[in-house]
């Protein structure tokens, strides 16, 4: 399809942004106006409170306008990713920002070089007195923040930085090209939009088909993909020791504040509880009734024919329906969202492919979807609701500073949403089938989120290691060290082959570095909370909406520990597993 064949009304609404391009622009002008201001108070940052308070006055605007400007930007981009203009666009918004960054560079050390006592003083006047805790956490950064040359220079490289990523997305959404399969004499061209749902059709031979020539194409291009990976994760470990971080993954984790145990201890957990999965699989095999269980049946439901179709309008009313836990003002809230064109829902030739949250600290929430019309679909509808309606309630509450929030805490909102309509269709099932689909989608949620997460943090720790020790990752390698990961991750029952060897190039979070885990202490997370908000007291879904309020007023262990939930140990990780072990004995009743 292509866009303009699509409703206005099931496209988001970026004209809230900018009215135009030319405004876009307009503001790419006033923000080189603005460095070019904030320049002019190298060396006099703090040298007067008078001074401070304006360069501050300063910073906020022109870094609203930045992120006006880049969001702007790359949700054009990502309509359509052939369209040139846009493309341009995008590189203009990141061109402008790394100059800004080389441009500014100077702050962060002329600011750190300041007694702490000085800005302590400053922080005494009520007009900035509420950024006390922006600038402990900036001070916490001391130790990694080189000198004013040495951090020139690496502003300066910041696109070079970002090239890897830049190069994948682009490779990934507009050049790499998939074959076509047959189905009922109906050529359909594969693509990561439709890869699921064709691996969910019952046709065992035609998932095969589908399963092998999708990955057969990115194993053709496994050899550039592993350069383009090599150099992601080449940036982040030349940066770390620059920055005089033990590590790239305790740089990584620095930024949010969180000991690298809660990395260590997930993988952990999730080891020690291994079985879970492993009895899925086997469970898998029991009902299909197959010897030789592979990976293009693992996205079949297992409930036999069943398929239930729901357009995005049905979708709208069941997810609003499923988060009244929540409360009448935050259910108001989402139904002004789908209702002022925060989604753009329909798969179009050239959109990016997936699902995400977007905007600005001035701009409403941004959904990108590519809805199907599948159960799967109103799942990530309730979960990219998750996203933006935290993203709303932390910007309507916090100062612009304090305005967004931690990586570590991003998916837990999200799913949180997600279970909460896992247990709205499960009360209102409409037949036994759905119910045992509903069963399996919790138990595979969980494999997915958790287990299947937790094995993306492993090879991104592995493949980091080597790279971290000045090793080679030709795709060979790679494919090898993501083969035997899902070897000892599935077990025996399901044969594990070439194709599903070169899974890792079809991962765009590895472009996120060291991103993935938090998928998996966010849904155990999730778990815990889901349970307090549904059958726990007014209390507990107080302390939950304030957890969606605090942004980055709080250190984010702190901010989840308040909503009740403590990740710094193993046993709340374990208690999310006791769940997964109980829901996968249900589900083995519903089911055999």
């Amino acid at each position: 399809m292509q866009r303009n064949e699509i409703e206005e009304r099931l496209k988001w609404d970026t004209s809230s942004i900018y009215e135009n391009d030319e405004d876009f622009y307009k503001d790419i002008e006033e923000i080189k106006a603005l460095v070019e201001k904030l320049t002019s108070y190298k060396g006099k940052i703090t040298s007067s409170l008078e001074n401070f308070k304006a360069y501050l006055k300063l910073d906020e605007e022109f870094s609203r306008k930045m992120e006006k400007a880049y969001v702007f930007s790359s949700l054009k981009s990502d309509e359509d990713t052939r369209v040139t203009k846009y493309q341009e666009m995008s590189q203009v918004a990141q061109n402008t920002w790394v100059g800004a960054s080389s441009a500014l560079s100077f702050v962060q050390p002329e600011l750190l070089s300041t007694d702490k006592k000085v800005i302590d003083e400053y922080l005494e006047d009520s007009e900035i007195s509420y950024l006390k805790h922006y600038f402990d956490d900036i001070f916490r950064n001391k130790d990694h923040v080189l000198d004013e040359n040495g951090e020139t220079i690496l502003a300066a490289f910041g696109k070079l930085k970002n090239n890897p990523q830049n190069t994948y997305m682009i490779f990934n959404n507009a050049d790499l090209s998939f074959p076509s399969v047959e189905k009922d004499g109906e050529e359909i061209r594969l693509s990561d939009a439709n890869f699921v749902t064709l691996q969910e059709d019952p046709d065992r031979d035609f998932r095969r088909e589908v399963y092998e020539k999708y990955y057969k194409t990115y194993r053709q291009y496994s050899n550039t993909l592993a350069s383009t990976l090599d150099g992601e994760f080449t940036a982040h470990n030349v940066e770390a020791k620059l920055r005089k971080f033990s590590s790239a993954r305790e740089m990584s984790l620095f930024k949010n504040n969180l000991p690298e145990e809660i990395y260590d201890n997930l993988l952990e957990v999730v080891h020690e509880n291994s079985d879970i999965h492993r009895d899925y699989t086997t469970l898998r095999k029991e009902y299909l009734g197959v010897d030789d269980l592979g990976f293009h049946d693992i996205y079949v439901p297992l409930v036999e024919d069943y398929d239930r179709k729901i357009e995005f309008d049905e979708a709208k009313e069941i997810v609003l329906a499923a988060i009244a836990p929540l409360g009448e003002e935050y259910v108001k809230v989402a139904r002004e969202g789908f209702e002022s064109r925060w989604f753009d829902v329909m798969p179009n030739e050239g959109k990016r492919s997936g699902a995400y949250s977007s905007g600005s600290y001035d701009t409403q929430p941004f959904i990108l979807l590519n809805h199907t019309n599948t159960i799967n679909d109103v799942f990530t509808v309730v979960h990219e609701l998750g996203h933006s309606m935290h993203s709303y309630y932390t910007r309507s509450t916090q100062p612009y500073q304090y305005g967004s929030y931690s990586i570590f805490l991003a998916e837990i909102a999200s799913t949180t949403n997600e279970l909460l309509l896992l247990d709205y269709m499960l009360k209102h099932s409409q037949s036994e089938e759905e119910t045992k689909y509903l069963l399996n989608y919790f138990v595979n949620q969980f494999k997915s989120t958790v287990f299947r997460q937790t094995m993306f943090a492993e090879f991104e720790h592995k493949v980091n290691k080597l790279v971290e020790a000045g090793e080679p990752i030709p795709a060979e390698r790679l494919h090898a060290i993501y083969k035997e990961l899902n070897e000892e991750l599935f077990g025996k029952d399901i044969e594990v082959d070439d194709y599903i060897a070169a899974e890792w190039a079809r991962i765009p979070h590895f472009y996120m570095f060291y991103y993935v885990f938090q998928y998996a202490t966010g849904f155990m997370s999730a778990v815990a909370l889901s349970q307090k908000i549904l059958h726990g007291t007014d209390e507990d879904r107080t302390a939950y909406l304030n957890y969606l309020k605090a942004g980055e007023s709080e250190y984010p262990l702190e901010v989840l520990k308040k909503a009740g939930v403590d990740m710094t140990n193993k046993e709340a990780m374990q208690a999310a597993m006791d769940v997964a072990r109980d829901a996968m004995k249900d589900l083995r009743e519903a089911i055999l």
